[in-house]
């Protein structure tokens, strides 16, 4: 790749509005401004100076900022830089890109990214051939980009989280819980919590709940010689009768029969 070639792409598939290869000469700079739009930088070579919310971030080699829209910011240079950067459009897209960087990502955002170093090559040669196929492959190659991006993002405090609530409802299966309950174990309020549990699981927590309650019900009965009274005991039923109808509203047949079934398919 030539750090001196300065390269703009339009017309590209949504949600991508431009993505461009800029080479900035040493003391250059942009005034505070902001865009409609979430902003990528990646750093090729050399240092950015990115002002926001009153703090100066030294961006470097292999490190990627993510700008959301309206966020008011300047950008200098002493010695210049070359970047690769992403503007994506205003409106959502249908794939659903802008939606989860919406829902993920809220503030300014520096992650240490050196892997896309890797991946320039490729996304400058297809944003450069013009050909319908070619534009699609570029988009598919800043697709795995942008959701690797979110992944990173994310990674670290929603695995804790969701390794949190898992570990707990697991726990817990033998005895009916509340909603308190868990929100009071992962120091929550209960209506983050609900947030938080619909956007990973797509459910409320009391569903994911049920669910593992049956998923462990239907382990059960398909791997283990317990009665059902003893499963409808350990799972934290009342008594069969109730543990029976629970189980019928979820899996459309009775205990009795999902075993007999199981067994039989075996």
């Amino acid at each position: 790749m030539n750090h001196e070639t300065e390269f703009l792409f339009t017309a590209l598939p949504e949600p991508y509005y431009e993505v461009n290869f800029y080479n900035r000469k040493e003391h250059w700079e942009m005034s505070e401004h902001h865009h409609l739009y979430y902003q990528f930088i990646f750093i090729i070579h050399g240092v950015l100076f990115l002002h926001i919310d009153g703090e100066t971030y030294p961006l470097k080699r292999g490190q990627l900022c993510i700008i959301p829209p309206h966020r008011k910011h300047a950008l200098k240079t002493d010695q210049g830089y070359y970047q690769f950067g992403i503007n994506l459009q205003n409106e959502k897209d249908r794939k659903g890109l802008i939606a989860l960087f919406e829902a993920y990502i809220h503030d300014f955002t520096v992650l240490e990214s050196p892997e896309v170093l890797d991946r320039l090559p490729s996304i400058e040669k297809e944003c450069g051939e013009f050909t319908k196929i070619s534009k699609i492959k570029a988009a598919n190659l800043l697709d795995q980009l942008l959701t690797a991006c979110i992944e990173k993002a994310i990674g670290g405090t929603e695995i804790v989280f969701k390794n949190q609530l898992l570990t707990f409802l697991h726990k817990n299966l033998h005895r009916k819980i509340t909603l308190h309950e868990v929100s009071r174990e992962l120091t929550v309020s209960h209506s983050h919590l609900e947030r938080l549990v619909n956007r990973e699981f797509g459910c409320g927590v009391i569903e994911l709940f049920n669910q593992l309650r049956i998923d462990k019900a239907c382990s059960l009965l398909s791997n283990s010689n317990f009665s059902i009274e003893a499963i409808a005991e350990h799972l934290g039923f009342y008594d069969t009768s109730h543990f029976s109808h629970f189980f019928k509203q979820k899996i459309k047949m009775n205990p009795t029969q999902y075993r007999k079934l199981k067994h039989w398919t075996k």
